[in-house]
């Protein structure tokens, strides 16, 4: 399944390949025109978004591709306003498609800060080049396509940051899913290798949930972990995040906590969701299980900026499994516990 930023990332490739086709197409219809300098425009530009092209097509996730199409389309500007102070009536009808590839490939406020700038220095060269009549024509025409490519392209960025909270979070809980927390804890230990800090993860679960479920059916049991997950979202500190698998078990985040700390927080939440009244059961009782990661430098002789990705989705599931496995012994003893597998 591919990602969004590798959708966009295919998307930019195939758009930046037809804005070369098209300005190969201007290079040969002014050739047979006579217009030779705009040849020579129009073969430079073809080339530079053929190049975008290829390294959004080819590079391997494409690292700077943003960086790089800014830089391509501020250079294409600037050879468009060299070209259009011998030809500015021919050269003008090429800004239309720059500026409708900047809202597609560079950032909103980045594309509408170039178009900006497209407008006045076009409208001046027109003033001072083709009289006060095609000046005001073509800005007046420029800034109602530029403003509706400027609605549709916010109207798209709030959608598309909609569908990604939809994505990473349970509908349910308003948590981070499952999935999140996968690649979160690769980031996660990634950043705890780079920086020596340890990471910490709690996976905690209703005692006798499937019991309660029966007993009080699914409404009162989804009321039930809803309002679970607001009590510990409440209680975490800020850089902590809460996550749900969508069945019964919650996932607590803590970046730069130790085994000693993560104890003590995990037994505050225990004491505290014991102490607390809850809709429909009245009292509920926890089980924590409870893990953590350390990168061990001495041990490893290998820069941990080099290490690969597969091994870091191994600590990442090694870290899920023995908050698992610390969860099971916490209920396999009495419940209403924590418990910390040590490595």
């Amino acid at each position: 399944m591919m990602t969004e930023k590798k959708l966009q990332t295919g998307l930019i490739a195939i758009l930046f390949l037809l804005s070369a086709i098209t300005m190969l197409m201007l290079s040969i219809q002014n050739y047979r025109y006579g217009l030779y300098d705009l040849v020579y425009s129009a073969s430079l530009l073809s080339v530079l978004f053929l190049g975008v092209s290829i390294y959004a097509r080819f590079t391997p996730e494409a690292k700077y591709l943003k960086q790089v199409c800014l830089s391509v389309c501020i250079a294409a500007l600037c050879f468009i306003i060299l070209s259009s102070f011998q030809n500015p009536e021919e050269v003008k009808h090429w800004i239309y498609p720059l500026g409708l590839l900047s809202y597609l490939a560079l950032s909103y406020k980045q594309a509408n800060s170039l178009n900006l700038i497209i407008a006045a220095t076009f409208g001046l060269i027109l003033l001072f080049t083709s009289g006060l009549l095609s000046a005001l024509s073509f800005t007046a025409t420029y800034a109602l396509f530029i403003g509706l490519a400027s609605t549709y392209a916010q109207l798209h960025q709030k959608r598309s940051r909609t569908l990604v909270e939809l994505e990473i979070h349970n509908t349910l809980t308003k948590s981070y899913n499952f999935r999140h927390l996968e690649d979160t804890l690769r980031k996660e230990v990634c950043r705890s290798d780079r920086t020596g800090k340890p990471l910490s993860l709690i996976a905690l679960e209703v005692d006798y949930f499937p019991q309660l479920h029966e007993m009080h059916g699914l409404p009162q049991t989804q009321d039930l972990m809803a309002r679970l997950a607001e009590t510990l979202r409440a209680m975490i500190r800020a850089g902590d995040s809460d996550y749900f698998d969508g069945k019964q078990t919650a996932y607590l985040l803590l970046p730069c906590t130790p085994s000693e700390g993560v104890l003590v927080i995990a037994e505050r939440i225990r004491r505290t969701i014991e102490e607390s009244n809850w809709p429909v059961v009245d009292a509920i009782t926890v089980s924590l299980g409870c893990t953590s990661y350390s990168y061990n430098h001495k041990a490893s002789n290998d820069d941990p900026s080099k290490e690969n990705t597969s091994n870091r989705e191994s600590c990442a599931s090694k870290l899920i499994s023995d908050a698992q496995i610390a969860l099971f012994e916490a209920q396999k003893n009495g419940h209403n516990r924590v418990y910390l597998h040590s490595l």
